[in-house]
């Protein structure tokens, strides 16, 4: 089964409709998997063709967001920013010049000895690094 019926089937399970805004939400973010979307973006992406308002937009983006199918990051101005999850634990390079993301794996022993020295006990974590990607610079 592909990731777009999973997700539509995790929405059912958890007893909610399949909607044409929840679907045309979802392929935005699977066609933009490269980059982290605000409500904003979404909501300029939609075909004008499709009646969606930027509630809806909003509604369905945090429904996705508490079943786990997107995950969220706040940018260096505050905004609240999504993507699709991926099943493996990995950080962000984020371009702050056109919002393009890279995912990069996760390695926990680099600050494990930190942790230990300092009897510090780890419940969580995320790392986001700014700057600006290659295609960004080239246009300086």
């Amino acid at each position: 089964m592909d990731r777009r019926k999973q997700i539509f089937e995790k929405l059912r399970a958890n007893g909610a409709r399949v909607t044409v805004p929840k679907k045309v939400i979802l392929d935005i973010f699977m066609a933009n998997q490269d980059r982290m979307l605000s409500v904003c973006d979404v909501y300029d992406m939609i075909p004008k063709d499709i009646n969606i308002d930027n509630a809806t937009v909003y509604r369905n983006i945090q429904k996705y967001l508490n079943l786990g199918v997107l995950e969220t990051m706040v940018d260096d101005n505050g905004l609240s920013r999504y993507t699709i999850s991926s099943e493996d634990h990995h950080h962000y390079l984020i371009c702050t010049e056109c919002g393009r993301i890279i995912k990069f794996p996760c390695i926990e022993t680099f600050w494990e000895q930190y942790a230990k020295e300092n009897c510090f006990e780890e419940m969580h974590h995320k790392i986001e690094v700014y700057g600006k990607c290659v295609d960004c610079r080239r246009m300086q």
